[in-house]
């Protein structure tokens, strides 16, 4: 949810796909808000794919389920075709029930690879109907897909010459970025699956702008697995904070890597998702830095010492040189304001030779009449301080 009271117009929509512990593990919900905070005014609607029955492996039967399934039968528990249709059926929902203004698709691990498929019209058996064989829910077509460390999809099918979308000449227009760990080993994971993905992208007409990054020496997940615990031991709650924004304020992992792929994507997500105040200008792929593959080491770029910073600058700092004879009475606030209590000896010298001026002038009129005298002739000290001209036109201090 948002805090923020604004139209409908102003608020995205993101369907957030879950990896295979589904959408209710700490790790998701931490992704959920966090993507919730850092990107609001949106809505995150992350559907329960597994209907109840995510992968968790049963801890006294390693590579089992507490049902005694191995991974690849518990999979066969959630046919492709059923998750295709609940993918879509929940962006048909998050359409209608919160009146959302634009639709994207964040997705990690397993949901990473359903969000490339959803992305490109890619569907099991090549049709959309549903498992009765009638029409089934109408395309996701986001504007803007996330996937991190996708898996089992295919690349060449979803995307570039070979693409088999079906509409394909219908598909919407939309960005996307990926993110891969340089360690997985993970099928549609590796870093060879990576380069596949972003040549693929780079050849396909409907994708308006891609960003696919591998960030070396990683594991899979490394990007949210661990990111529950972070949020459990974070701050306590700000009431401000909760009141305004609907919630805490992300929570970082480890300042590193994971830290950045989050930022890097949320602000992809913001650039191209919105349909208020759209962005523009020159796309990510353009850049030669963002557009290659391999991601830069930023481990030490966000590591700075502030205080030996202050300090540096404090002791480094030279007072700047006043020069008086540039300073305009208004600079001191003069006794113009309160002629009252100006020198008496200043009073007396404006008494004797008023110049036209009177105690009853405002600062401007005040000011108006001095440089009228001063350009008559008649004024060219200040009265009563002696011989302290009123100009530049002598060496020495000046009052003007």
């Amino acid at each position: 949810m948002t805090g923020a009271q604004l139209s409908a117009q102003e608020v995205k929509g993101l369907l957030l796909l879950s990896d295979v512990y589904g959408p209710f593990s700490d790790d998701m919900q931490a992704l959920a808000d966090k993507i919730a905070f850092e990107c609001q005014p949106v809505v995150v609607f992350a559907p329960d794919l597994f209907r109840g029955d995510p992968w968790k492996e049963y801890a006294s039967n390693p590579g089992f389920n507490e049902n005694g399934q191995s991974y690849e039968e518990w999979r066969a528990n959630h046919p492709e075709d059923r998750v295709s249709i609940d993918i879509r059926a929940a962006a048909a929902s998050l359409r209608e029930n919160y009146g959302v203004n634009s639709i994207s698709i964040f997705g990690t691990c397993y949901g990473g690879g359903r969000a490339l498929e959803a992305t490109a019209r890619v569907y099991p058996h090549n049709t959309m109907d549903d498992v009765n064989g009638e029409e089934g829910p109408p395309h996701v077509d986001p504007m803007t897909t996330i996937a991190w460390y996708p898996t089992r999809y295919d690349a060449k099918a979803l995307f570039g010459e070979e693409a088999k979308s079906i509409n394909n000449n219908e598909r919407q227009n939309t960005a996307i970025m990926a993110i891969f760990a340089g360690n997985d080993e993970l099928p549609g994971a590796t870093k060879d699956d990576a380069v596949l993905l972003k040549s693929c992208l780079d050849q396909d007409p409907f994708v308006k702008d891609q960003m696919v990054k591998v960030f070396d020496g990683q594991n899979h997940g490394f990007a949210h697995v661990g990111m529950g615990k972070i949020t459990e031991e974070g701050t306590e709650e700000d009431p401000f904070l909760t009141e305004e924004f609907g919630g805490l304020p992300s929570n970082s992992m480890d300042d590193g890597d994971a830290e950045v792929a989050s930022l890097l994507s949320t602000a992809f997500l913001e650039t191209y998702s919105r349909q208020f105040l759209p962005t523009v200008g020159e796309a990510v792929q353009e850049d030669d830095l963002w557009n290659n593959i391999e991601m830069p080491d930023l481990s030490e770029s966000s590591k700075r010492d502030i205080r030996a910073e202050m300090e540096e600058a404090i002791a480094n700092y030279e007072e700047p040189e006043v020069d008086l004879k540039r300073m305009h009475p208004d600079d001191f606030k003069t006794p113009i304001d309160d002629l009252e209590n100006m020198d008496d000896e200043f009073m007396e010298a404006l008494q004797a030779n008023p110049y036209g001026v009177s105690i009853e002038d405002d600062p401007d009129t005040f000011l108006d009449k001095l440089e009228a005298a001063i350009d008559r002739g008649d004024l060219s000290t200040i009265p009563g301080l002696g011989d302290i001209p009123l100009d530049d036109s002598v060496d020495g201090p000046a009052y003007w």
